[in-house]
């Protein structure tokens, strides 16, 4: 008998141990937003494709597609510095304020260098 309580006892343990370790303790209640835009050239209006974009003071990195477009998504709200770089176009720096309503599609104009 106390060889079958001892076993009861032991899985009852185990199988605590187990879902406690399974189970997040606390999902996170941070609503997030995303930042989406698109990559122009400043003067002929045509979307650039391969351009780098960062949000700087993070390790967020997107790369436009064919269209010029980037998008990053689950980002907590607040106010960016979103940069941009291509080979034989200056950087382009962008301030913009991410909030949970305002969802406005950003256009960044780079300038080629000279």
């Amino acid at each position: 008998m106390k060889k079958v309580l001892s076993l009861a006892v032991v899985l009852a343990v185990f199988l605590t141990f187990a879902y406690a370790t399974d189970t997040p303790k606390d999902k996170s209640t941070v609503a997030t937003t995303s930042i989406v835009g698109t990559v122009v050239d400043k003067t002929t209006g045509e979307s650039l494709a391969g351009v780098s974009v960062t949000i700087e003071g993070t390790k967020l990195t997107a790369y436009t597609d064919f269209e010029g477009q980037f998008k990053f998504n689950d980002i907590i709200p607040g106010e960016y510095t979103i940069k941009s770089n291509m080979i034989s176009y200056k950087s382009g720096i962008t301030e913009i304020k991410a909030d949970l309503t305002d969802h406005k599609a950003l256009t960044v104009k780079l300038e080629r260098s000279k």
